[in-house]
């Protein structure tokens, strides 16, 4: 037997459903309200106004700023890092695939995606005067989207498909496109923009030129 009532399970998964769902509409918010006046300028009462709720009610979820920063990284980008490290845990194909296969989640997800863009212009802008977030975005973006980047290179020189590279101890050659190509929308998009399709398949084929194995010398 158990202490549930009939029903009570339901009432618990709604009520865990509307939590969820008004998290969500409060990290929209936030970045809603980031966007439009900067991090260190943004007001709570404004967050809590585009999301419909009372300010108080912000507290009950998110301790502040900061922590609300935290949340939109988390939910705009972990996502789409798990499922890549997911995907090179999984991956039984060449190499090369794999690599081209990354990439492009990372122009889809993260330098494609506005609103991560943002996040990365809030970062640059603001980062200076808030160090913590610096060190919080390298730890929970930067350093995993290098460190599966670094496995990535390292199987392929493992199964002989990649040669000995720089990029092994330096992967942030593989992702630097990725970041110009954000950075480069963040500035110039609106009258400069790069075809995202196109930019993206060159920079797989740049990388994999300088990655792949030499023929053996006959």
């Amino acid at each position: 037997m158990t202490d549930e009532t009939p029903g009570s399970g339901d009432t618990e998964g709604r009520r865990g459903q509307r939590r969820r769902e008004r998290e969500s509409a409060i990290i929209a918010a936030a970045i809603e309200e980031f966007q439009a006046s900067g991090l260190t300028n943004a007001r709570l009462d404004a967050i809590a106004a585009r999301a419909g709720v009372a300010k108080g009610t912000l507290y009950l979820y998110f301790d502040g700023k900061e922590d609300l920063f935290k949340a939109a990284v988390r939910s705009l980008i972990h996502p789409a890092f798990e499922q890549m490290e997911q995907q090179v845990a999984d991956f039984q194909g060449p190499t090369e695939d794999l690599l081209r296969l990354a990439i492009g989640q990372l122009y889809a997800d993260v330098a494609n995606r506005p609103e991560a863009r943002e996040l990365l212009r809030l970062l640059i802008a603001e980062g200076p005067r808030m160090p913590d977030l610096g060190d919080f975005y390298y730890r929970e973006v930067a350093s995993r989207g290098l460190a599966t980047m670094r496995m990535i290179v390292w199987r392929g020189i493992a199964l002989g498909e990649f040669r000995q590279s720089v990029a092994a101890e330096f992967p942030q050659f593989v992702v630097a496109p990725c970041v110009f190509s954000a950075i480069w929308e963040l500035l110039f998009g609106p009258k400069h923009p790069l075809d995202p399709e196109r930019y993206a398949a060159a920079h797989a084929d740049f990388i994999l030129a300088a990655l792949r194995a030499l023929p053996a010398a006959s």
